[in-house]
């Protein structure tokens, strides 16, 4: 600075002066006149011990300082504005999420190096986790659940009975479920879950930083509660893979030097490989992606067809997994009963599955209500169970099961539907197109377009054509899965159930003799629906005749109508 004073009392031009000065201060700026902290690491931070959260931003960590110098991207001086002090801070980014830092003493204006010399080597090493923006918990390390384990809290081994660890529809979740040794003081019966947050590498060692809640108790517990660090090491053989862990006992890193040192340490062994048990058959993983009629849910099969996804169809959230576990009946391609291990949200049991090969395309599936500890009880009680009705994405149209044209003779219609129907005419205004909507078909025909795969509905101002997808019996009750248009079905794919009645209860449905109940129900092809009473629309027909009659009687009339315009037309040219 006394150069630059020295060349103003002689004279020197004011430009070079500015230039000067502007140089100074960029060259004096680099040696402590300011630095930025990594974008990354703007946010709230919770550390133990701390009130309340520290905030960071490009400049200033709260509590601690702005930013005057910086080296080798992890040393950085600060300077505390509040007692004109400056410390030394040694920051490492472990993790998106976690940050460890060593400092030094509040010291008085000095250089970098000579003021982070000052750090011991038995300094303290403080861990921050990142609070704000809230961190996306990612996969645990530990796969695959679930696992037996024996924990040691200072008082022994805990290993009669063991305890279980299982995994929850979201593989950052771990369900640990702690049993009471009666051998072991201290211990006692507890559910834990495990939220895993990061991990991060050092040498051979593993880290991971997790938050731990306790399942089924309401006391309010705060982030020095939960936040736990963690050292593991997994060990693969052919059959089984362990993992031994040590747990921190508070909300730092500190205090755990390897798997086997720590708070709490827990060995872990992987007690079931379920994906090994079973595999759903090939009429079923054929299509690995199936949905329900609805399109609400979607079931994707995985991993080498031993594992089911039931799956939210707006957003796609897992909503349950479902692992083979036995399978107990199977009839070549139309039939299979079989026990899987569930898992829904952190919950899991085993379950009964019985799945139904309906048509090309269509499956029908029966899953039990409760989740079982036991396998051998999911599927010893017989119990009613609804159907769910699966379609592919790739359906092909079928043959209609019934076939003619039928009077309506009266319905019960969905009119909250109608507004999404083709509408053939040109209504003049949107009372008359009110009216149509609201009337009821007078007619449907089955199987008379030149495919035979068609239902075909009218009204003197409305037709909605659907293409059957397949179809089935069961005793007196058939079942059609069907969709507006020609198109793949699509969420308003509907299921008609229906029954045929003839004079001499004969060849009814081959023929479509007597009289049709028919209703269309949008979730699944339920047992419980009365044809022509429930559903979300029913319909009473009685028969007019078959698609060739009324082709023929069409015919005829259309020959006498051209015969009397004709004899019509010679009159009058007399």
């Amino acid at each position: 600075m006394s150069a630059i004073l020295n060349f103003v009392r002689v004279g020197v031009n004011d430009l070079v002066v500015r230039g000067l000065l502007l140089l100074v201060l960029t060259v004096y700026s680099s040696y402590g006149g300011g630095c930025t902290f990594p974008e990354s690491w703007t946010g709230s931070w919770f550390q133990s011990g701390y009130p309340g959260l520290i905030a960071i931003n490009s400049t200033h960590i709260q509590s601690k300082g702005e930013c005057a110098e910086t080296e080798s991207s992890d040393k950085f001086l600060l300077y505390d504005r509040s007692d004109d002090s400056y410390r030394c801070m040694v920051i490492h980014e472990k993790h998106k999420y976690v940050l460890q830092y060593k400092e030094s003493p509040s010291w008085s204006k000095d250089s970098l190096s000579t003021i982070c010399e000052q750090i011991s080597g038995d300094a303290p090493l403080y861990s921050m986790f990142r609070k704000e923006p809230r961190p996306i918990p990612q996969p645990c390390p530990f796969h695959p659940a679930p696992f037996t384990f024996t924990y040691n809290r200072g008082t022994g081994d805990c290993t009669n009975p063991p305890s279980r660890a299982e995994a929850c529809t979201d593989d950052s979740r771990l369900l640990l479920r702690y049993m009471a040794c009666p051998d072991v003081p201290g211990t006692e019966s507890n559910v834990e879950e495990l939220v895993c947050l990061a991990t991060w590498k050092e040498g051979s060692t593993r880290y991971l930083v997790g938050q731990i809640s306790q399942v089924r108790r309401n006391s309010i517990v705060s982030d020095e509660d939960t936040y736990r660090c963690f050292i593991y090491k997994g060990q693969h053989s052919d059959k089984t893979m362990t993992y031994n862990i040590a747990q921190s006992g508070d909300a730092t890193c500190n205090g755990v030097s390897s798997p086997t040192d720590g708070s709490r340490i827990m060995k872990l062994t992987n007690s079931d490989d379920e994906h090994n048990r079973c595999h759903f058959p090939s009429w079923i993983v054929d299509h690995h992606k199936w949905f329900s009629l609805d399109h609400q849910h979607q079931y994707h099969f995985t991993t080498k067809n031993a594992t089911l996804k039931i799956m939210n169809g707006d957003t796609l959230v897992e909503e349950k997994r479902l692992v083979c576990h036995s399978i107990l009946e199977q009839k070549d391609r139309k039939h299979i009963k079989l026990v899987a291990h569930v898992t829904r949200g952190c919950e899991s049991g085993h379950v009964c599955l019985k799945f139904y090969h309906r048509a090309a395309g269509v499956l029908e599936l029966q899953q039990g209500a409760g989740l079982w500890e036991s396998p051998d009880d999911a599927c010893a009680h017989h119990d009613a169970l609804p159907y769910i009705t699966l379609i592919t994405t790739s359906l092909t149209p079928s043959r209609c099961p019934i076939f003619g044209r039928y009077s309506i003779v009266s319905s019960l219609a969905d009119r909250r539907r109608r507004r999404q129907q083709t509408t053939i005419g040109d209504p003049e205004s949107h009372e008359a197109a009110s009216e149509c909507f609201q009337g009821s078909y007078e007619s449907a025909s089955f199987n008379c377009g030149a495919s035979q795969d068609t239902i075909e509905f009218k009204s003197h101002c409305l037709t909605t054509v659907y293409t059957c997808y397949g179809s089935w019996t069961e005793g007196n009750l058939g079942f059609v899965v069907a969709a507006p248009g020609a198109r793949a079905p699509r969420p308003d794919t509907f299921c008609f159930v229906y029954r045929v009645s003839s004079s001499n209860d004969t060849g009814a449905l081959a023929a479509g003799g007597g009289a049709l109940a028919l209703s269309a129900v949008r979730r699944a092809c339920a047992r419980g629906v009365t044809p022509g009473a429930g559903g979300d629309r029913a319909y009473n027909l009685t028969v007019n005749g078959t698609c060739e009659q009324s082709s023929k009687y069409n015919s005829e009339a259309t020959r006498l109508t051209s015969t009397v315009v004709l004899i019509l037309f010679a009159l009058a040219c007399r």
